[in-house]
């Protein structure tokens, strides 16, 4: 028999907005990003055995609903589509604020990185020590006078990523 943490096994996307305020959890578009991201970053720490630090998430509230959001950490299944696949990826110290986030789509194998900002790596192969600092992106609430206006993967949302800085790496 084996247990995970909810956000490690399961999330949704199911509830209306109103339904989502009053339940816990919301079960709805921004729990869900939220649980994607802690199970990315979960998953990392434990690729790195040690290796891997990730700051702390801050509470943010849209539309009524709150959910703890830190690191926005994506990583496509071309990075590893499991835990000893992604351990042989992570061969440095890696380090990623809060408030930082990173997309890896690729096969590639992480030696240092320190991470305060947002970095897109799309390729293969090693990435050699990097240190990224930028302005990164934000998640920004969507006013209400154009939130009806917008398309409804936002509307369900009622926030939207908006980039100040952002690195790309696209060959290594």
């Amino acid at each position: 028999f084996t247990q995970l943490e909810r956000r490690m096994s399961f999330t949704c996307v199911k509830n209306n907005l109103a339904d989502a305020a009053k339940k816990n959890p919301p079960d709805c578009a921004l729990s869900a990003e939220a649980d994607i991201y802690a199970c990315n970053a979960r998953l990392l720490e434990l690729a790195g055995e040690g290796k891997v630090s990730i700051g702390s998430p801050s509470k943010v509230s849209f539309l009524g609903i709150s959910a703890d959001i830190g690191a926005r950490i994506i990583l496509a299944p071309s990075f590893g589509i499991s835990l000893e696949d992604m351990k042989t990826k992570i061969k440095g110290k890696v380090t990623i604020s809060g408030k930082s986030e990173l997309l890896i789509d690729g096969d590639v194998t992480l030696n240092d990185l320190e991470l305060d900002g947002c970095l897109r790596i799309s390729a293969d192969g090693q990435l050699p020590k990097k240190v990224v600092r930028n302005d990164g992106s934000k998640l920004e609430k969507i006013p209400d006078s154009e939130l009806k206006s917008e398309e409804p993967s936002l509307q369900i949302r009622g926030y939207r990523r908006v980039v100040v800085t952002e690195e790309e790496v696209k060959t290594l």
